[in-house]
């Protein structure tokens, strides 16, 4: 549902009885301007910026001799929770990133409604459209982390399982379509009905001339799926699985049944490689969630890095970063791609992702050849180290077995005194929820993490209790604390394998996830965050020390974007986001704000 025409040709009307130019359409999101989005440094057409996931702007007006100047230029309220239309999904997050196209403005919210502005002006945000895609009921959290741009149409994937066209213009829906599984699929009935989609879309156009959209399915059980579907009506290309099947490679490292709903959700954004053809993308951890005793084995393709044929979602090759995981180390981060000179003199196209277990992980993007991992903390001890060879916990042993890792997982009958300290801290570590930023100028790649630890055990009932649909352990509760949580900004360089600079913020807020923004990195020698206290600062790029801050006094969880509009260069983000349950936490109360800065 969009703002009724009447109401639209009143605004019209009241708009030029002001003496001002009512908007003009911007011209079509073509393959092409896709394909070359580093070329149009004044816009942000999708959500990582460009199709290799750097997450970079090249504008650099605001730089880090200046930056002390910014200051807030307009803001605008976009709904959120205050304006949802079902009671399911709580007061949600807004995680996901404008998108900026010839001064029109994008954003979409924790709710699926999404917003056009006019910010031509410069001072002001003039809205243009709203869509609500209605949506009845929310399957797991109430969040979503971004949409697209494709020709003359916004692209969405629904919480609900939808996929949606909308006339960029008008805001009208052009067409909808059923994004879950079709009848027949492996996943069982109450499996499908339990999948969503939370990432954010990414169109492009294939080397055979095939238009596709990618999205990953989200959910709690079932089997993960990556969708790739047509920009113009919504029809299911292909569907690539992410947990092997009988008679497939691979499978069996599962025990009986258990693949069935191992989830494995590729719920975070994809990155396409142009030359070769290729999606990149992660999956999520296994389930049941921290009772790797039920599913012993590697659990493929969970926690892993898929490479997939974008012609037929055909699986290249994979690589996974933590078997058996015990601890919620999913890995759904962005994948960059980018080029790498190995330490014996090779010159070649590497693909890497910060990943939940605490590693920076660089592969090569035409095998999945392990190259390097980068430890992004000091205080890891759930592995002794990763060998240099396999890219494996160095504890790996392969098998149908339970994996003995330095730091026991979760375990059945231990009680909540006997719950050891897993290092790094599962919760604010990276994931899928924000991006990292990588500068092609210098190598040096950023992103935001909490530092600390967490204490993990489960409480066993009965395996009656098993609910598969729920995330959960198998009949369990889980008790998590978080210890010593601070927000930090890391910088690795990912040629030389080196944590160059690590900023570090106690906001005083315990137990907390701390800096869930991700980062973005620009050509002024400025890198941009949030922090989970309201504070959007700038930190310079070399050192990490900050310049300049703003408070906007709510939480922040959704990435910052660069664009200029008559020569002068913005940084734009959506504030807005519920917060765990511990210290000041539920008093920092879920906004949903465009906020945009200049100088």
């Amino acid at each position: 549902m969009t703002v009724s025409k009447k109401a639209f040709a009143a605004c019209a009307a009241a708009t030029v009885a002001l003496g001002l130019t009512l908007p003009a359409a911007a011209a079509p999101i073509t393959p092409e301007r896709l394909r070359n989005a580093d070329n149009e440094p004044h816009n942000w057409l999708m959500t990582l910026g460009n199709y290799p996931g750097w997450h970079y702007s090249k504008l650099s007006q605001i730089n880090k001799n200046n930056v002390q100047n910014l200051k807030v230029v307009f803001m605008a309220s976009i709904g959120g929770a205050t304006t949802r239309t079902v009671t399911t999904g709580g007061n949600g997050n807004e995680m996901a990133a404008p998108l900026v196209e010839d001064g029109f403005l994008y954003v979409v919210d924790s709710h699926n409604k999404i917003m056009k502005f006019d910010v031509r002006a410069g001072n002001r945000a003039y809205p243009m459209w709203r869509h609500d895609p209605q949506i009845e009921r929310f399957i797991g959290y109430t969040n979503t982390r971004g949409m697209a741009l494709w020709e003359n149409s916004v692209l969405q994937a629904t919480r609900d399982g939808r996929f949606i066209g909308i006339n960029k213009d008008s805001g009208e829906k052009v067409w909808e379509a059923n994004g879950q599984e079709k009848p027949g699929g492996p996943n069982a009935p109450e499996f499908v009905a339990t999948t969503s989609f939370s990432g954010a879309v990414l169109p492009f156009r294939t080397a055979g001339g095939k238009d596709v959209a990618i999205a990953g399915t989200a959910g709690s059980a079932g089997i993960g799926s990556v969708v790739a579907f047509n920009p113009k009506d919504g029809t299911e290309v292909w569907r690539t699985y992410t947990i092997p099947r009988p008679g497939e490679p691979n499978f069996g490292t599962w025990p009986g049944e258990t693949w069935k709903w191992g989830a494995a959700m590729p719920w975070g954004p994809a990155t396409f490689d142009v030359a070769t053809n290729t999606v990149f993308i992660g999956t999520g951890e296994p389930s049941p969630v921290y009772d790797p005793e039920f599913r012993p084995g590697d659990n493929l393709y969970a926690s892993s890095t898929l490479s997939l044929d974008a012609e037929t979602g055909k699986m290249k090759w994979f690589f996974q970063h933590t078997p058996n995981d015990p601890w919620d180390f999913d890995s759904t981060g962005a994948r960059m791609i980018f080029d790498f000179r190995t330490a014996d003199g090779r010159t070649l196209k590497a693909v890497s992702n910060w990943d939940r277990n605490g590693f920076l992980y660089t592969l090569n993007a035409a095998t999945g050849e392990f190259l390097q991992a980068v430890a992004q903390t000091d205080n890891i001890n759930w592995t002794k180290g990763i060998d240099t060879k396999t890219g494996k916990p160095m504890e790996y042993l392969p098998g149908q077995v339970l994996q003995p890792y330095n730091v026991n997982g979760p375990r059945a009958g231990r009680t909540r005194e006997q719950a050891p300290m897993v290092c790094n801290t599962w919760g604010g570590s990276p994931t899928g929820i924000w991006p990292p930023s990588y500068d092609p100028t210098t190598g040096i790649s950023y992103q935001t993490r909490t530092s600390g630890c967490t204490y993990q055990t489960m409480v066993r009932s009965t395996k009656e209790a098993f609910a598969p649909t729920a995330r959960e352990c198998l009949g369990c509760s889980v008790n998590q604390v978080q210890v010593d949580t601070k927000a930090n900004m890391v910088a690795i360089d990912v040629r030389s394998g080196k944590v160059l600079a690590t900023h570090t913020y106690d906001q005083g807020i315990p137990a907390t996830r701390q800096a869930e923004s991700g980062a973005l990195a620009t050509a002024g020698g400025v890198v941009f965050t949030g922090w989970a206290d309201g504070a959007f600062v700038a930190l310079d790029s070399t050192s990490l020390v900050e310049l300049w801050r703003f408070n906007t006094g709510t939480n922040l969880k959704g990435s910052a974007v660069s664009y200029s509009v008559g020569g002068k260069q913005y940084i734009a983000h959506i504030a807005g986001g519920s917060q765990h349950s511990s210290g000041i936490a539920p008093l920092i109360l879920p906004t949903a704000m465009l906020v945009v800065y200049g100088l």
